[in-house]
């Protein structure tokens, strides 16, 4: 197979063959359906059935997650929701969206703006004045109900784990291109494996305690190691992706593989 046309449908095309299971695509391969006798199973793009659906909701809300992980004693780093003025018009609180905005930057002084629901990196600003914010939250306002505020993280290293059903099989970091500080692959970062056990150990453990607390079964979890060292879970992703890590590192297309292999597995 083509690593450079990789997606999760290729890969979940082959395991079937191996395990007998059942494969169709609908709606433009969009969404494939897996069976096996009596039992139906479905994975919509990456999203899997292997979750339950509110441990999936959690995930994709970054101030949820961040409330959630935080209530468990999770290290995470803090997502505060601003909800837009008009599509939430009557969940904003009392102080009203733009109040809130200013008064959680007039604390934090810089500050990171993103759609709370957002992935891949996508309309992601840093904001260093009230005015950087402003246009940061009409541009994410335009196409996205709630925004996201984080207290701007001075990060060392960004690493990536894959969890399934109990299981941290994969870790690896992100490096972003100078003058980006972004740690996206999809923004131009770029992956390496690691061959230090003791971190290897502290990364696993931490998303394994962060998978546990929103009771998710198959995930990626971003963690940030600041400059102190310590460590911070970003955020969880429901929606499991490996295309730009192959295209980096395509001998891990194995490890991947079965990677999604136990997850098929898990449903079934």
């Amino acid at each position: 197979m083509n690593t450079l046309a990789y997606s999760p449908r290729d890969f979940i095309a082959e395991i079937c063959r191996e395990q007998g299971i059942n494969f169709e695509t609908l709606s433009q391969d969009y969404i494939t359906r897996l069976s096996k006798g009596d039992v139906v199973r479905h994975v919509m793009w990456s999203n899997w059935d292997i979750n339950p659906a509110t441990a999936d909701r959690i995930a994709c809300d970054k101030s949820a997650c961040y409330i959630v992980l935080s209530h468990c004693g999770v290290p995470a780093v803090p997502h505060e929701i601003l909800q837009h003025p008009i599509r939430r018009q009557g969940w904003t609180g009392a102080k009203g969206t733009w109040t809130h905005a200013l008064e959680y930057f007039d604390i934090h002084k810089k500050i990171v703006a993103k759609p709370n629901h957002g992935t891949n990196g996508q309309d992601v600003y840093l904001c260093n004045t009230v005015q950087d914010m402003e246009a940061a939250v009409h541009a994410i306002f335009q196409n996205n109900p709630d925004a996201a505020l984080s207290p701007y993280c001075d990060i060392k290293t960004e690493y990536r784990v894959f969890y399934v059903n109990g299981k941290t099989p994969l870790v690896y970091g992100k490096t972003p291109t100078p003058g980006n500080w972004r740690h996206n692959l999809t923004q131009g970062a770029t992956a390496f494996e690691l061959s230090d056990e003791k971190q290897l150990a502290k990364l696993k453990n931490l998303a394994s305690r962060a998978a546990n607390a929103i009771s998710i079964n198959f995930a990626t979890i971003d963690i940030v190691q600041l400059q102190t060292d310590k460590l911070q879970v970003m955020e969880i992703n429901s929606g499991v992706q490996a295309r730009q890590l192959l295209e980096q590192l395509p001998h891990l297309r194995p490890v991947i593989k079965s990677i999604y292999a136990e997850a098929v597995k898990g449903m079934f």
